[in-house]
């Protein structure tokens, strides 16, 4: 049903745009149709009494099941107005929900009623449609489904007050975004989709040049904010406010976030300007510098965050340069925010892992190392479970990615175009060199979609859910004999 009212909102756009109403059945129809078989769902499968709290698997089922029922919702205005083919119309709606931003449109040529759509889907799914949900009708069984969304930071002891404080955070963040965009001089319905994809570290944009459109220095400064509020943690955003930034600054994402960007940035910069490295654009003077530290900027904050936002023709740059943009990509995100990626705290546990077992070295057998970090605002206490699980999702993280490679190694494109590609979909990025288009071919955009798809749930949530499925027909097969 909550589905069926967000397919709705598009509609909105036909006040300003009365020329798209060719375009009204593309959304009214799957939106009523939603409507109406959720309503019958709910009125039929209403619990009699209490519900004891979602399992793992069977959370992890209910979450999986609803993002592909957002993914199927959210391409069928494109199937029904012929704007894209049925898996070009699949490829957008996984990217839109799952904050990616690859799109297979061109939005220089597409009607405003879709591009509101994109960037609708990019910030509901930011947000995350089980938290959302968690939010209005879900209950006591809130726990299970919000950490199958691979959101385990609870604001505040009650899930259900955890989920409408994101909500309320990440509303004031948009409204602080579309009035900073259009002080910063866009027009207001840019203004409306940029804040959306922007926060939710989406990517859509109107311009198929992305923020390059406008080359405003103010346009990108508050890019710049909404990127790192959208991928920062939530939970560091409620230590930062309830603590007014004393407990929050220390914690183990944000500083690791302002390194990586204090040290790649000037790599960056020096890999545009560098003529021994290859690069093929020229940078003289003054001038010169001044564009290199900009592009090179906004490009390692984008990556890092996981927004996929561009100021700058990245098939130009040097490899040097985008090999540094592939490594942010794979490691990008605070974990509980919109963005994908390993995530910046599993990082950050694996630089202290390295560092704690150096210093054991040197240290006698009887020595206790102290294994602390700082998240949420308080001191957390590393165990050799805590280590164990980063590993593991890292290691899995790897592995799925270099399949992807191997993909689109196979369907033909170089290893620099492959690595850079599939690091951008599976982080959820949305950042290209400008292979991933319609005459892409079908064996890459499928590993696309499951990129996007498994680095959205973080694999856990995927699993958990197969496992179930796996379990019950074992179950019903038992009872049959």
């Amino acid at each position: 049903m909550g589905l069926g009212v967000i397919l709705l909102l598009p509609l909105f756009s036909l006040l300003f745009w009365p020329e798209e109403m060719s375009h009204l059945g593309s959304f009214l129809i799957p939106a009523i149709f939603s409507i109406l078989i959720g309503l019958c769902l709910w009125r039929g499968f209403r619990p009699g009494g209490e519900s004891p709290p979602l399992t793992a698997p069977d959370a992890s089922l209910m979450v999986t099941v609803i993002w592909l029922i957002a993914v199927i919702l959210g391409s069928l205005p494109f199937v029904l107005s012929k704007i894209l083919s049925p898996l070009d119309a699949i490829f957008e709606a996984m990217s839109g929900w799952t904050t990616t931003g690859l799109t297979m449109v061109n939005p220089d040529n597409t009607a405003s009623i879709f591009l509101l759509w994109r960037s609708l889907m990019q910030f509901v799914g930011g947000a995350g449609l089980a938290v959302i949900m968690l939010s209005a009708i879900i209950g006591s069984l809130g726990p299970g489904v919000y950490e199958a969304e691979a959101r385990t930071d609870h604001l505040v002891p009650h899930i259900m007050h955890t989920a409408r404080m994101i909500v309320k955070i990440y509303l004031a963040y948009y409204i602080l975004g579309v009035l900073l965009y259009l002080a910063a001089g866009m027009e207001i319905f840019d203004a409306i989709c940029h804040a959306m994809s922007g926060l939710a570290t989406g990517g859509f944009s109107t311009k198929s040049e992305s923020i390059a459109y406008w080359q405003s220095v103010p346009v990108e400064i508050v890019s710049l904010v909404l990127m790192l509020l959208g991928t920062t943690n939530f939970a560091t955003h409620h230590a930062l406010i309830s603590s007014r930034g004393k407990k929050g600054l220390k914690d183990a994402e944000i500083k690791l976030m302002a390194w990586l960007i204090i040290i790649i940035t000037p790599l960056v910069i020096f890999g545009l300007m560098s003529p021994r490295l290859g690069i093929s654009l020229s940078y003289a003077g003054p001038p010169g510098l001044w564009e290199g530290f900009r592009n090179g900027l906004f490009q390692v904050v984008s990556a890092l965050s996981g927004t996929g936002y561009s100021t700058t023709a990245l098939s130009q740059w040097s490899q040097f340069s985008l090999f540094l943009i592939i490594v942010l990509m794979v490691i990008e995100g605070g974990t509980g925010s919109t963005a994908g990626g390993i995530k910046l705290y599993r990082i950050a546990i694996i630089i202290k892992s390295i560092w704690w077992w150096i210093k054991k070295q040197f240290y006698p057998s009887s020595a206790v190392i102290q294994r602390t970090i700082w998240r949420r605002g308080e001191r957390l206490e590393i165990q050799d479970k805590h280590i164990q699980a980063v590993a593991g999702f890292t290691g899995l993280y790897l592995l799925t990615y270099l399949i992807g490679v191997t993909i689109f190694l196979g369907s033909g494109f170089s290893l620099p175009q492959s690595m850079f590609e599939f690091a951008s979909a599976m982080g959820t990025v949305g950042l290209s060199l400008g292979i991933t288009r319609p005459d892409m071919p079908i064996a890459c955009k499928i590993a696309q979609i499951l990129g996007m798809w498994l680095g959205r749930l973080e694999f856990i949530a995927i699993f958990h859910a197969f496992i179930r499925v796996g379990r019950d027909l074992r179950i019903r097969k038992v009872e049959k004999e």
